[in-house]
């Protein structure tokens, strides 16, 4: 069994390129501080620096691609419900449970990530589904981009417990995927992995 370093481990590579990185910015500051790095604005000597927002982080900044198309799957979700079949509705009512499941765990997880949470759309482009099979179709397509999304983001992720979060989410969208094969009439297994192109 592999296991990950601890993250505050010194002794580890990470935790050494992590002190080391740290120091180098501490040093780059102290270097910019001695040179008279900021702006002066007065004759009097008094200096102002101007500093735009800090730049979320790129876990942030995946988690919360990740959460755009959970809260997509949501409204599709919650829109098509009704044109479905009885057994339908109820498969179509426990995926959406799932689903704001996944939302509300990726929004904890983007706060981890020093990002704040993207909120859910007023509204989406979802087409016009006015048939039981146009619903599936896109919810299929929906839940293709999920899987697609998750298994770009998780390899890229720095936490262990992130890529674990996600690859729980992932294969929960998969058993998803899987259903709404079925229920389009297609095999629910195509491949021994799911890609995102099934």
């Amino acid at each position: 069994m592999v296991t990950e370093p601890a993250e505050a481990d010194p002794a580890s590579r990470r935790g050494l390129l992590k002190a080391a990185g740290a120091g180098l910015a501490g040093g780059a500051a102290l270097l910019l501080a001695a040179c008279g790095g900021s702006h002066s604005s007065s004759s009097q000597g008094t200096t102002t620096t101007t500093s735009g927002p800090v730049p979320d982080s790129l876990d942030a900044v995946l988690l919360n691609h990740l959460l755009d198309l959970e809260h997509m799957g949501i409204a599709a979700y919650t829109a098509g419900i009704p044109l479905l079949s009885l057994s339908g509705r109820k498969e179509g009512r426990l995926f959406l449970t799932q689903e704001l499941s996944h939302a509300g765990e990726l929004g904890g997880l983007v706060k981890q990530a020093g990002g704040k949470p993207h909120k859910g759309r007023e509204t989406y482009n979802l087409g016009h589904p006015r048939t039981e099979e146009d619903v599936l179709k896109l919810l299929h397509g929906i839940e293709r981009s999920q899987i697609d999304a998750y298994l770009d983001a998780i390899p890229k992720v720095s936490l262990g417990s992130t890529r674990a979060a996600l690859a729980a989410m992932l294969a929960n969208d998969a058993q998803h995927i899987s259903v709404l094969r079925l229920s389009l009439g297609r095999r629910p297994i195509p491949t021994a992995l799911v890609t995102g192109h099934e």
